[in-house]
């Protein structure tokens, strides 16, 4: 060994050490609060702070390990608004129909992108409703997938995208949207989730020449993403 100290340093204040901490107190003021010790309100009343923590040491750490930093913080500025009193599910909804309202909005006013041929893209809408449809261009440029209250499944497992690449501009508004890929291309996911979720199963290739961009919004809804 050399005298030399092999082992791991030390991993010092991070996220996973905050979360805990967190954890542990609410637990213990719980308890005491149980035995009429302490008033454990003010913590609950605050404790979303503790995701403001979080992001802000994610946005600190080394580059390759900040992602997701502003999500965390976000989230629990959202989350105090609540435990604060300063949101309440009326102005939630008043805040979600107006986002939801002003992206479909926006998408409408956006002039098409102009085509030589129709084919090499989709436009999908599903409104309390479903909607499929399958695209086998060899020239594929992208297209825009829209669900509100229903559900979007694209299929462009056959399709080839040339080398300039593709954008799908996704949206979904208390709905989902499926898309179904070639094994063979590369997905750069950076659809924007709020009260949502998005999924990627895809088996990435990384340097492939047919690039997939996803753009867009998921609003108390869903998106997925596989071959």
């Amino acid at each position: 060994m050399n005298g030399e100290d092999r082992r791991p340093p030390h991993p010092g204040i991070g996220p996973r050490l905050i979360l805990g901490l967190t954890i542990m107190t609410a637990g213990l003021l719980l308890a005491l609060d149980n035995l009429g010790l302490v008033d454990s309100s003010p913590f609950f009343r605050f404790w979303p702070l503790a995701f403001v923590i979080l992001g802000i040491l994610k946005l600190m750490s080394p580059p390759g390990q900040r992602s997701g930093g502003l999500a965390f913080i976000l989230l629990g500025v959202f989350l105090l608004a609540f435990t604060s009193g300063h949101m309440n599910f009326q102005r939630l909804l008043a805040l979600v129909l107006l986002l939801a309202g002003g992206s479909i909005a926006w998408r409408a006013l956006r002039p098409p992108p102009q085509r030589a041929d129709p084919r090499s893209g989709v436009n999908v809408t599903a409104i309390l409703g479903g909607s499929k449809t399958v695209n086998a261009s060899p020239d594929f440029q992208g297209g825009q997938a829209l669900a509100v209250m229903g559900g979007c499944d694209v299929d462009l497992r056959k399709a080839t995208i040339g080398p300039e690449g593709a954008v799908l501009d996704v949206f979904a508004f208390w709905g989902g949207v499926a898309l179904r890929v070639p094994e063979e291309w590369e997905v750069d996911n950076r659809i924007n989730a709020f009260l949502g979720g998005i999924e990627d199963k895809t088996l990435g290739a990384p340097g492939s020449t047919q690039r997939l961009i996803l753009t867009g919004t998921v609003i108390m809804g869903g998106a997925e993403v596989k071959n």
